[in-house]
């Protein structure tokens, strides 16, 4: 029983010190913390993407998902090794596709939505 509270606080520290990312003790905790830096900006990008759709027409949204199609089977291949997914790679591609979509948005509200814009 004592072997067992021991694993689990083990487990335990090993998590929280996971969790702060400022300070990341190893390469473990470096994965960790940049796949869920990650995920949270996979998660911006759905939601730019679909506040984005939501402004355009229907030939737009034809337009923009074709283009987001195409930049996702580029960011797979780009990011993608022998060995696996480069997770810092596709952070940086959905960090910079952020980017773009909140540019089309800034457009939008300005200037109106340019269908040239959304290739």
């Amino acid at each position: 029983m004592k072997k067992i509270l021991l694993l689990g606080a083990l487990l335990l520290t090993s998590y929280a010190n996971a969790d702060n990312c400022d300070s990341a003790r190893n390469t473990y905790d470096d994965i960790y913390c940049t796949n869920k830096v990650y995920a949270s900006a996979d998660a911006e990008l759905n939601k730019n993407y679909q506040a984005l759709r939501a402004k355009l027409s229907d030939k737009q949204k034809t337009t923009l998902k074709r283009s987001q199609l195409q930049w996702i089977r580029e960011r797979d291949a780009n990011c993608t090794t022998d060995t696996g997914v480069n997770v810092n790679c596709r952070l940086e591609t959905t960090q910079e596709r952020n980017h773009w979509l909140l540019e089309r948005l800034r457009e939008c509200k300005t200037i109106g939505c340019k269908s040239s814009a959304l290739n």
